[in-house]
C-alpha cells in the first residue's frame, strides 16, 4: 500500500484521509492544511464538521499534542462535530485519549470499521452528501457529521 493524504473542504465541512504509512513530513503537511482549512472555516462564520479518515494508517512516533491542538483549533473555528473512521481498536483508544485531553470528546465520535474492506482494499469513495457505496458500514459515520445524534463514543473512560 502506498500512503497518502488528502485534506479538503467540502459543503458541510473538512474531510481529511490519511492512508499508510506516512512521514512525519507529510503528517505535518496535513497539520498546516487542517490549520488552513480550519481557518477558512471558522471565516465563513457558519457550523461545519469533519470527517476524519485513518485507512490502513500507521504513525510511528504519533504526536498527541498535534492532534489535540487541531482539535482544540477546529473547536475554537466553529467545528460541531467530528466523526474518526479507523480500522484498528488500539488506534481508537489512543485517539480517544487525544480527544478527551482536547476536551472535544462531547462533540467527536470514533467508528471503528470491521476490517472487512472492498475488493478494491481502500476506504476510499466521494462523500458528496453521504457515503459512497463502496464505504462498508459507513452510514451512521456520515449520518452523525450531517446530521448529528447520539452515538456512543469508544474511549478508556468509557
Amino acid at each position: 500500500m502506498s500512503a497518502s493524504y488528502l485534506v479538503e473542504i467540502k459543503d458541510w465541512g473538512l474531510h481529511v484521509r490519511l492512508q499508510g504509512t506516512l512521514s512525519m513530513e507529510q503528517r505535518d503537511a496535513v497539520a498546516r492544511q487542517v490549520e488552513v482549512h480550519c481557518a477558512n472555516l471558522g471565516a465563513r462564520g457558519t457550523p461545519w464538521s469533519s470527517l476524519v479518515e485513518f485507512d490502513r494508517f500507521e504513525a510511528d512516533g504519533f504526536r498527541p499534542e498535534i492532534v489535540v491542538a487541531l482539535m482544540r483549533l477546529a473547536r475554537r473555528c466553529g467545528q460541531l462535530r467530528c466523526a474518526v473512521v479507523m480500522t484498528d481498536w488500539d488506534w481508537a483508544s489512543v485517539m480517544a485519549d487525544a480527544m478527551i485531553a482536547a476536551g472535544t470528546d462531547d462533540q467527536a465520535r470514533i467508528f471503528v470499521q470491521a476490517k472487512v474492506t472492498p475488493a478494491n482494499g481502500d476506504l476510499a469513495g466521494e462523500l458528496d452528501g453521504g457515503p459512497a457505496a463502496d464505504f462498508i458500514g459507513m452510514d451512521s459515520a456520515m449520518a452523525w457529521v450531517l446530521n448529528g445524534g447520539a452515538v456512543p463514543m469508544v474511549s478508556k473512560a468509557a
